[in-house]
């Protein structure tokens, strides 16, 4: 199977690995092993993680059975529509922080924080409540992490929060939406790949979310109670002032767009648009800040390529990434999985325990929450149903999974752009634990939310089964017969 849930020809065999099954996932733990230690290292930056994920596809390729085909299923999973639209959303939103950090609305937060009386332990808890409302509200994690990561976090990291807590609010207040919104393209798949309606699934999950999010805002309330003053010692010096202040008006619509549904891409440019205008209406910035160009030293500057620029090492990473994703796939991983997660599913808690270890393990090997649940939709509807396990219940297991452990993979996009995006803002502040693999734990939400659907599928708690009646109108629909 490709990248963006697409079935490949069915009478094609799987790409065949020296070694078998172990061979199929030996070029992935060969990138995982190094992604973990240059992150214990303290280097886990995008542009280190490349010659890691190089040397996973030369093993992949000396494995394969069929390079031809490996090289087939490589640039298969790099085409994919999908890579594009994500690829041009963070170069525009690379220009976009860019923008919003020259024109000085970064002072303008910290100003109001200053004229409030927020103590800066307890940015972290109000980032995320904003970025919870904001995700809420559009329903799209990639898109609140763009939009939340370079005005919050450098606003909380001036004043003297504790980064790793910030990147871990954003994170988190992200996936409180992309788990709950009715708009969510998460939600959405969750819903109708098992054959229910979007407020059976939402209504349902609420108390997962609600405990989650009452554990989260305990432990980001006890970081604040503990916290010892002069955390920013060694930060650079950021002068308040409210001048900067009128550029909220572009997050702002950036916000409103993404509400009304509009895609990410034209509400990036539309926001772009009169981020620029207005930046040079106002005085904040000027034509040469947009670009310089150095002819005697062959040199470019300028907020849109130092924007761009900002957000080369993830996206040139994700692009071998999704090769490997597609090499994985084409060796029948799925298949593999499935067949597995069948033979031990001989209960109802089996069942649900298998749901729940597939859609969790199929996450880590890809890094993407909805692909993935396109992909175990079928599978998970007819596991489910073998033991009237209700639709929305299924549903609920599967988002669940998938809007969380993406959250604290070191690998993943969702921890990799806010990463990029706030690399200028912590340099020189010599921060030398301040990498994703570090920043595992403290993305709160994520892990309650994740403790909480694990213990709904072994405890049984909020588990729902349908009637025979049901069971035998769903059967018809899976399968065609009532005597499924």
């Amino acid at each position: 199977m490709v990248f963006d849930g697409v079935a490949p020809d069915a009478a094609a065999p799987p790409l065949r690995f020296r070694g078998g099954t172990a061979g199929l996932f030996t070029p992935f733990l060969v990138m995982f092993t190094g992604v973990l230690w240059l992150g214990l290292r303290g280097v886990a930056i995008p542009e280190a993680f490349w010659p890691v994920v190089v040397l996973a596809l030369f093993v992949g390729l000396l494995l394969a059975r069929d390079q031809q085909r490996y090289v087939d299923a490589l640039i298969a999973g790099i085409s994919s529509s999908m890579l594009a639209i994500m690829l041009l959303a963070w170069f525009l939103a690379g220009i976009l922080g860019r923008l919003l950090s020259e024109t000085g609305i970064i002072e303008g937060l910290v100003w109001i924080a200053l004229q409030i009386g927020l103590p800066a332990a307890w940015f972290p808890l109000a980032t995320f409540l904003i970025a919870s409302g904001l995700s809420m509200s559009t329903g799209t994690s990639i898109g609140t992490i763009l939009a939340a990561t370079p005005i919050l976090f450098p606003a909380g990291f001036a004043m003297g929060a504790d980064p790793l807590l910030l990147l871990g609010a954003i994170i988190g207040g992200a996936f409180v939406g992309d788990n709950l919104a009715p708009i969510s393209d998460t939600t959405i798949v969750s819903a109708y790949t098992q054959g229910t309606e979007v407020a059976n699934v939402v209504r349902s999950r609420l108390r997962y979310a609600a405990v989650a999010g009452a554990i989260t805002i305990a432990a980001y309330a006890a970081f604040a109670v503990l916290a010892s003053p002069g955390a920013a010692a060694e930060r650079p010096p950021i002068e308040a002032a409210p001048h900067g202040l009128v550029m909220l008006v572009v997050p702002a619509l950036l916000i409103g767009m993404m509400m009304r549904r509009h895609h990410l891409v034209p509400a990036l440019l539309y926001s772009l648009a009169l981020g620029f205008a207005l930046g040079l209406a106002a005085g904040l910035i000027g034509p040469g800040d947009l670009l310089s160009i150095d002819a005697d030293a062959f040199t470019v500057g300028g907020i849109v390529v130092t924007g761009i620029s900002s957000m080369v090492g993830i996206g040139v990473f994700t692009i071998f990434l999704m090769g490997l994703i597609g090499t994985l796939e084409a060796g029948g991983l799925v298949d593999w999985m499935m067949k597995k997660a069948e033979r031990f599913a001989t209960t109802v808690t089996r069942a649900e325990g298998s749901i729940v270890g597939t859609t969790l393990l199929l996450n880590a090997l890809t890094g993407a929450g909805t692909p993935s649940m396109v992909i175990l939709g079928p599978f998970v509807r007819r596991l489910g149903h073998r033991f009237r396990i209700a639709p929305w219940r299924r549903g609920n297991l599967m988002d669940a999974c998938s809007t969380t452990i993406i959250g604290f993979l070191p690998y993943s996009v969702a921890v990799l752009i806010p990463f990029a995006m706030v690399r200028e803002t912590v340099a020189g502040a010599n921060l030398v634990d301040f990498t994703p693999v570090y920043l595992i734990p403290y993305v709160f939400y994520c892990w309650a939310l994740l403790g909480a659907i694990v213990a709904a599928a072994v405890t049984g708690w909020g588990r729902e089964r349908i009637s025979e009646e049901t069971a035998a109108k769903e059967g018809r629909e899976i399968y065609g017969t009532v005597n499924e």
